[in-house]
């Protein structure tokens, strides 16, 4: 009997084991497979180099030197009347913007196609304000302030934007020599915002297609314009038809805007949008920038556009709906409160 049971005991167990490795289809199976590395690893995309780039994206120029760096960035410098004539390297910008930013201040932020076109000092170097921020976003440029606004600070925090914060000896340094308060000493230049761009990672390609493209220019004739940007700063902007461009100037077109080079501030455009203004504190101010009508100065002509903005930046539209068209050359951008649109003028 014993040996019986023996045999029995054996023979359930080829049973139980001949069960396990021949399962029925379909059925669950004991048997644990180990998969093999290529079918754990993803399928992957051979790496891409990034393009090279020749045409700047801002002005439509074919000045880019065959680059593979088309991440625009955009450097806040002080615009206070005092500081205006020791501003360094600001006329080599491929555009400017100007905006209000608190107690009828103006500030300025310079926009280079590319962090290798940023000369060797640039300043002062100025805090990030809202309204600037804004702008950073939607044409998504790199953004070099020295600090910022409590509200600029928190928005700068909450995005993905590129953020080139210098109020640090790290890629800035302080230039002493001219007689004006400690704020206004920061530099920076291409070579520490090119660095400070690889050692942090970001992206050095372009992330988003500027709001417009190239071509001829049609519209009314005109060649000087004045305009307030707040309630004590008034530009205006000379046409000159032999070189083809705009003059900046400043305090009711008393003197043209230069730098510390003497270098003036030049543009083949001028955008102007008007927005509603808020103060988001006591000290600050900042525009909703959601959509209007714009002015654009182009080529000695003037005609006006759509433009609005949402998360995926600005659009800029001509009165047919096609994608607004600039002369090739630099760009001057303006943002003013609605309440001066009135004050715009031009002949």
């Amino acid at each position: 009997m014993k040996q019986c049971r023996k045999w029995l005991s054996l023979l359930l167990a080829v049973l139980l084991l001949t069960l396990c490795a021949c399962g029925g289809e379909g059925e669950p199976s004991d048997v644990t497979v180990i998969p093999t590395e290529e079918e754990t690893t993803a399928p992957t995309t051979a790496p891409t180099d990034p393009p090279v780039v020749n045409i700047n994206p801002i002005t439509g120029l074919n000045d880019m030197g065959d680059t593979t760096l088309s991440r625009p960035v955009g450097i806040m410098v002080a615009n206070n009347d005092f500081i205006q004539d020791e501003q360094v390297g600001l006329a080599s910008a491929d555009m400017w913007v100007e905006i209000e930013t608190e107690g009828g201040i103006t500030r300025m932020m310079a926009v280079f196609a590319n962090t290798e076109r940023v000369p060797e000092a640039i300043g002062p170097v100025r805090s990030a304000r809202s309204p600037f921020f804004h702008v950073v976003e939607a044409l998504g440029l790199a953004y070099c302030h020295a600090g910022g606004s409590y509200t600029a600070l928190g928005k700068i925090a909450s995005s993905y934007i590129a953020d080139l914060d210098v109020n640090s000896d790290d890629y800035s340094w302080r230039d002493t020599s001219y007689p004006h308060d400690y704020e206004y000493t920061l530099r920076t230049s291409g070579e520490e915002l090119t660095r400070y761009m690889n050692d942090r990672e970001y992206k050095t390609h372009a992330v988003t297609d500027f709001p417009w493209t190239f071509g001829a220019q049609t519209g009314e004739e005109v060649s000087d314009i004045s305009m307030l940007l707040s309630g004590s700063q008034r530009i205006g902007f000379e046409w000159n038809a032999d070189e083809g461009v705009y003059y900046k100037t400043n305090t009711s077109q008393e003197y043209r805007h230069c730098d510390i080079s003497g270098a003036p501030i030049t543009a083949k455009n001028v955008l102007v949008l008007y927005s509603n203004m808020f103060w988001e504190n006591d000290t600050t101010i900042d525009f909703y920038l959601s959509e209007g009508e714009g002015y654009l100065f182009s080529d000695g002509k003037m005609r006006r556009f759509d433009w609005s903005r949402d998360d995926d930046g600005f659009t800029m539209t001509e009165k047919d709906g096609s994608k607004l068209t600039l002369a090739e050359g630099k760009v001057y951008m303006c943002v003013a409160s609605t309440g001066y649109e009135g004050d715009l003028s031009y002949e």
